[in-house]
């Protein structure tokens, strides 16, 4: 009678320990599921901020030459014409030296491409050709009277002074080819920027599309 009581009572643990063991394994799939709820908000904020990716580097673009106006027109690229009125005018001419002392500037701030970098450099060539077909030394040099990034002489400045303002309009070629068209309604103008991406979005090119 001793020996069947002492098999009953190891028993009863056995059945407890399995019993506890079962109940243990049921909530371990509650992990998976928050693991999955937390992956997909993740991944949200990470696209939409793929998708802005080139409207920022246009507002960046914005804020840089907000800043850097006043250094890229100390730059003296273009010579030439008079100072004074007793001074002797000296026809225009393309110092070479400091175009490249420009571009290295541009280029430093990695947000043109290299295609941008040689037609602003091109510019500069056709220029000096132009200079020494048509020799001139008086009033403004033709072809390097205006802005070269906003192409006017209106006052594209206070429209710069709060960029948040300006609607941008993005529109995709392919994953690494879009357009950004923005309306500066100070100014009048308007623009559309293509950007190449290749480690990250660049400038390639500027266009006036003002109707």
């Amino acid at each position: 009678m001793k020996k069947i009581m002492l098999k009953k009572v190891l028993f009863l643990p056995a059945l407890l320990l399995l019993f506890t063991n079962c109940k243990k394994e049921d909530p371990s799939k509650k992990p998976i599921i928050q693991n999955t709820v937390t992956e997909s908000h993740t991944t949200v904020p990470a696209q939409k901020s793929k998708d802005n990716a080139q409207m920022e580097t246009v507002k960046t673009f914005l804020n840089w030459y907000k800043n850097n106006e006043n250094k890229l027109y100390g730059f003296n690229t273009v010579k030439g014409g008079s100072k004074t009125e007793t001074e002797t005018p000296v026809n225009y001419y393309v110092d070479f030296d400091e175009v490249e002392k420009e571009i290295k500037f541009l280029k430093n701030s990695h947000l043109f491409s290299q295609k941008f970098l040689s037609a602003y450099e091109q510019r500069y060539k056709d220029g000096n050709e132009n200079f020494k077909q048509h020799p001139a030394n008086d009033g403004p040099p033709e072809n390097f009277d205006y802005d070269y990034f906003f192409l006017t002489q209106e006052d594209y400045q206070s429209d710069l002074k709060d960029i948040e303002a300006i609607n941008f309009n993005i529109k995709p070629v392919n994953d690494t080819l879009c357009s950004v068209e923005f309306h500066l309604k100070n100014c009048g103008m308007t623009y559309r920027y293509i950007l190449r991406k290749t480690d990250q979005w660049q400038i390639d090119s500027i266009e006036n599309i003002s109707s």
